[in-house]
């Protein structure tokens, strides 16, 4: 299946106070049509009105209720997202390795792919592999979304690649699926895409998550009320600003110096191995690369007093939990001042590769249905 038509995204008829709706379903299943009248002060009218939108599109499951012994009355009807009715596919790559999944709307992932990048012809192997996702489909491919080792503009423009990626041909990649499949291509800052995801997922009950990624830089993003703040110009909480690119730095870039070994042997599976071995280098580079992290965080506290930090990218979980565990949060207090609240600070159910496009499959959905911005790739 290559995707639905042009005509028929993005779904049509939804307004501002439907994508509320949506939203407010997609993260509270199994609710009467009462209680989300109440619970977003809506008249039962408008409430009415925005499901049967939904139901043109085939967005919206409704179950009634059983009726325990002795109840009288018609049972309650409980809705829910259909999370059959559309797929999405999000893509992450980089000069070593391309990843693809096919998620519903639910965020379960149907389909991945993790294979090599050639030398030559990276378009032409994500389309590949894309085509693959694509093939079995039982739903209708909302969209594309591609999390990029970059810092996009608010218009969706590139200006400025991950130094180690610079090679790799984004601008043509995104035109290449945009021709081939006729869908929408959304691209996003890999850090942006990740924070998205798991404030509209795994967190979804925080008011605002900062998440960084560690990488082959250090990059970061933060949500507020599931939205991604993104500044004036789409910049904001790049930590990454905070640890200079020249200094020691958390990243994969860092650790393959620090090793003395080529980055692209940087493995999950690889440092795992190191970790569990108890490797002098890495563990010294734990012991210094995590205290490291307590400014820039502590100043993230101090300008978004989020409700968690959630920290990820392409270093195996019980690294990140190492390097947390070397983390204070207090860097910014003032004795004789009350300090902020300090957030939670966890590592990411999911890491590495998969893990980031299974987030940036997130991106047409939050576009299409939820009435959140992604940002055209490539825009001509």
């Amino acid at each position: 299946m290559d995707g639905t038509k042009d005509d028929e995204l993005p779904v049509p008829g939804l307004t501002e106070v439907e994508h509320q709706v949506l939203r407010y379903i997609r993260q509270n299943p199994g609710k009467s049509r009462t209680q989300l009248a109440s619970d977003l002060n809506l008249s039962k009218a408008m409430l009415t009105k925005a499901v049967a939108n939904f139901d043109k599109a085939g967005l919206i499951q409704e179950e009634r209720s059983q009726q325990e012994n002795g109840e009288r009355g018609k049972p309650p009807v409980f809705l829910s997202v259909r999370s059959s009715a559309f797929h999405s596919i999000g893509i992450y790559a980089h000069r070593h390795l391309c990843a693809v999944v096919r998620t519903d709307l639910s965020g379960k992932v149907h389909y991945s792919s993790l294979r090599e990048m050639p030398q030559e012809g990276a378009v032409e192997t994500i389309i590949f592999e894309v085509a693959r996702a694509m093939e079995n489909s039982p739903s209708p491919i909302i969209g594309i979304g591609h999390a990029v080792p970059a810092i996009v503009g608010e218009g969706g423009e590139l200006f400025e690649v991950t130094p180690t990626q610079v090679g790799l041909p984004l601008v043509d990649i995104a035109k290449g699926l945009r021709s081939r499949f006729k869908l929408p291509v959304y691209w996003e800052n890999d850090a942006f895409c990740s924070a998205a995801y798991m404030a509209n997922g795994a967190y979804a009950a925080k008011r605002c998550v900062f998440y960084t990624t560690f990488g082959f830089g250090v990059g970061g993003g933060a949500v507020v009320k599931g939205e991604v703040f993104r500044g004036a110009f789409n910049q904001a909480a790049n930590i990454g600003a905070l640890i200079p690119e020249t200094g020691p730095r958390p990243s994969l870039t860092d650790l393959a110096r620090h090793l003395g070994c080529e980055l692209e042997t940087l493995s999950l599976e690889h440092l795992s191995a190191l970790y569990a071995e108890r490797d002098g280098k890495l563990l010294d580079w734990i012991a210094d690369r995590g205290p490291r992290l307590s400014e820039p965080f502590s100043a993230a506290i101090q300008f978004f007093n989020p409700d968690a930090i959630v920290v990820g990218g392409f270093l195996p979980r019980e690294i990140l939990s190492a390097l947390c565990a070397e983390v204070t949060l207090t860097g910014y207090d003032i004795s004789g001042r009350r300090p902020l609240t300090k957030p939670v600070l966890e590592v990411a159910g999911l890491v590495g590769p998969l893990a980031t496009a299974e987030a940036a499959s997130f991106l047409p959905v939050a576009q299409n249905l939820l009435g959140q911005k992604a940002l055209i790739a490539a825009p001509d």
